[in-house]
């Protein structure tokens, strides 16, 4: 039995739908391996989520088509590259306002005439969705390419623009290529 089989649904995450149909397609695979069939009892409010359909029906065609639909349309890998900065530090207004500060530097970037700098997409910068970690407040901001290249060179820009905000001595700045975990 699963409970709860749709909770990783609600992660705020591009792959959260991917995360589910794995662990449930994990999961029930698991049952009925000897002599004796197995039976799979999933607890949802979901039932109809093409995650939890594909994972019941065992459809990993199906789940795929449907995600890289999601992801084509949006704008997701592996249709675009994602570079995460994650600003932390123990004083809560300070990375709020340095998390801000970080955004605008961004949206100004965005606004020179290089044609690769326009291109990239700024999502944020949001409170992290656990938001304190070992008693540092934590805050992010992704970009969104289409193509690696120009993502390293906005980065570049970004460090050439404002350096001191990498290398500060109470606030971390942390720079993630194609993140894996976005919380």
């Amino acid at each position: 039995g699963i409970i709860c089989a749709d909770l990783s649904l609600c992660h705020p995450d591009f792959r959260a739908g991917e995360r589910t149909f794995q662990l449930l397609a994990q999961v029930s695979g698991r049952a009925g391996r000897g002599d004796v069939p197995g039976r799979v009892i999933l607890q949802t409010y979901n039932p109809e989520h093409f995650s939890i359909v594909s994972a019941v029906a065992q459809d990993f065609k199906a789940f795929f088509n449907q995600e890289i639909t999601f992801r084509n349309v949006l704008k997701y890998p592996p249709f675009s590259r994602l570079i995460q900065l994650r600003i932390s530090g123990k004083e809560k207004g300070k990375i709020r306002d340095f998390a801000r500060n970080m955004g605008d530097i961004c949206e100004e970037l965005q606004k020179s005439d290089d044609s690769f700098l326009s291109a990239i997409q700024i999502l944020g910068p949001i409170e992290a969705p656990v938001s304190k970690i070992a008693k540092r407040y934590r805050w992010q901001i992704l970009l969104k390419g289409l193509n690696t290249g120009s993502l390293h060179r906005y980065i570049r820009r970004m460090m050439g623009t404002w350096p001191a905000a990498f290398h500060h001595a109470t606030i971390k700045v942390t720079v993630d290529v194609d993140p894996f975990f976005m919380l």
